[in-house]
């Protein structure tokens, strides 16, 4: 069913908008799409979920019975002997909603979407820019990863410029963390258990995925090993809660290892 005339506030509101099966091979598709191109940001464009990078890389829209995947003229030309059992036009491509979706495709199809924007003059002044806010040691943390790691820390990253975007970041004590005015709020570090996502207050969010506690302090953290197991919503609303609920680590050494409630 074609909702393009639907309002929907979210890429999430439009999964849950359809059937858990056809929820699930949505997923697969926004997880494809975030591998490929763990900079570009979800959007809602058009009705569709949309994922841009300066400009839009990709849209996507689940019709009567197949998906459709909308990349711009040019991959389809690229691609256009590995598309060739699949209906396309000049901007799109039908992929059967029965059938396995072919994810190894769709990435490089992504890729290339993500290579055309970076090779667009005016994009690449923009895209100096952003970088630019990100600690250069940051980039270099991210370079030293395994693929799956790189991806999980890619999308983390994203979601906190994005939320947190007056915050400063650097590595600290060995690993990517965001400040608020000198307080440390969020970061991420490669344990024995996966990419961990700690919130140093989060401990007072009352959130059940924030699971593993310190005992001393007022941290709250996350294991994630893949892309996939990040729920971008649970991660927004936190990222929300990290701004709302604060203690006080910057003077935690002044005060003896006393914590103080700021917020």
């Amino acid at each position: 069913m074609n909702k393009s005339n639907l309002k929907f506030r979210d890429v999430d509101e439009y999964h849950s908008s359809f059937s858990a099966d056809i929820q699930k091979v949505l997923e697969q598709l926004r997880q494809t799409i975030r591998q490929a191109a763990p900079q570009a940001v979800e959007t809602i464009s058009y009705g569709m979920p949309a994922f841009r990078q300066n400009k839009v890389l990709i849209y996507y829209a689940v019709q009567k019975k197949h998906i459709g995947f909308y990349p711009t003229p040019n991959p389809i030309v690229h691609f256009r002997q590995e598309l060739e059992k699949y209906n396309t036009s000049k901007a799109a491509i039908q992929f059967p909603i029965d059938k396995t979706l072919p994810l190894a495709l769709i990435k490089k199809i992504v890729k290339f979407r993500v290579s055309e924007d970076n090779d667009n003059p005016k994009s690449n002044k923009k895209k100096h820019s952003k970088i630019s806010d990100i600690n250069k040691d940051i980039l270099s943390y991210h370079r030293k990863q395994t693929t799956a790691d790189k991806d999980i820390c890619d999308l983390l990253l994203q979601a906190i410029s994005k939320s947190l975007p007056k915050s400063e970041n650097k590595v600290w004590h060995g690993h990517p963390v965001w400040f608020l005015d000198g307080n440390p709020i969020v970061g991420y570090s490669r344990q024995k258990a996966g990419i961990r996502l700690m919130f140093w207050s989060g401990a007072g969010f009352n959130e059940p995925g924030l699971e593993v506690r310190g005992g001393k302090f007022k941290d709250a953290s996350v294991f994630y090993n893949a892309v996939s197991d990040i729920n971008t919503k649970d991660l927004n609303r936190w990222l929300k809660k990290s701004k709302e609920i604060q203690w006080d680590y910057k003077n935690i050494v002044k005060r003896k290892g006393v914590l103080k409630r700021l917020k």
